[in-house]
């Protein structure tokens, strides 16, 4: 799917300003505070440190989650640090760290290049990081050996349904040409239609969600799923992230729901044009909502 690009890359970051805030401060100047301290293996050159992320922005608002599964960042501690090498306070905090740590990391907007306009004006966004694990190479390649093999069969499971899965989007697009379906309506004009409700709650905005997805054009052209790659897809709610059609359907269903959502251009990509969807088209998605934190 062509899902809006999270607001900025983990790894990049330029040159050095600091803030006036926190309690500690990494060797390069950037202000960070422990809110947990573990009693875990420590951090050492030439171990990988596992950790889940949130970023926030001065509000404390999550702008990104990263959790533990797939999408878990890990990050290699080199003994070895090359000349004139950009400082990193991801690196520098990680290298000061032990399992259980809660670290909370400053990063003052002006030194992210090309900020996006959510958060240009802010003084500073945080960087929540909880560290999980800590390995050496040995124990890092079997991991990645086990989760190699974990999304495998994951993709497997996810090819076998998805015979029916198109063959239930092919038909649902064809009613709905037809004006065979009957749908609700939002206010803003997304319609959708529940094909399976779920338990508990509808989600609400700033929850973390974990989808899978089957998305169309109107004419039912396929533009992406993500049940050919078997790994679903985390987000959360309400925070732009996702085209609006997503925001506001994903708050319509709960945990194990099953719906279609019947997107309008401008709650999608608008005017954008792209080789898989043209400027001003009208998407249709199935969605599958697995998870709800």
């Amino acid at each position: 799917m062509n899902i809006k690009n999270l607001f900025f890359s983990l790894l990049v970051i330029a040159a050095f300003v600091s803030c006036n805030s926190g309690d500690k401060k990494t060797p390069s100047g950037y202000d960070y505070r422990i809110e947990t301290k573990g009693d875990g293996a420590e951090a050492k050159p030439n171990t990988y440190v596992y950790f889940t992320l949130q970023i926030k922005d001065e509000n404390g608002k999550v702008l990104q989650s990263l959790e533990e599964g797939p999408n878990m960042p890990i990050m290699f501690l080199d003994s070895i640090k090359p000349e004139n090498a950009e400082p990193n306070p991801i690196l520098d905090v990680l290298g000061m760290s032990r399992v259980g740590d809660v670290i909370v990391l400053v990063m003052p907007v002006d030194s992210i290049p090309n900020p996006p306009a959510e958060i240009k004006d802010m003084k500073h966004i945080e960087y929540h990081m909880t560290i999980k694990n800590v390995t050496d190479k040995t124990g890092y390649d079997q991991y990645m050996m086990n989760l190699e093999e974990e999304m495998k069969q994951k993709r497997m499971a996810s090819l076998e349904k998805l015979p029916a899965i198109e063959e239930l989007v092919k038909n649902t697009v064809k009613d709905y040409g037809s004006g065979a379906l009957t749908l609700t309506k939002t206010a803003s004009g997304l319609q959708y239609l529940i094909v399976e409700e779920g338990q508990g709650e509808k989600v609400k905005n700033g929850q973390t969600v974990s989808v899978n997805y089957y998305g169309v054009l109107k004419d039912g052209k396929q533009f992406d799923n993500s049940f050919t790659r078997g790994q679903s897809f985390d987000f959360t709610v309400g925070n732009g992230m996702v085209i609006k059609g997503w925001d506001e359907g994903l708050t319509l269903m709960n945990k194990g729901a099953k719906a279609f959502l019947f997107v309008p251009a401008e709650l999608g990509y608008g005017a954008e044009d792209s080789p898989q969807i043209p400027a001003n088209s009208e998407l249709i998605f199935y969605v599958e909502l697995n998870e709800v934190k």
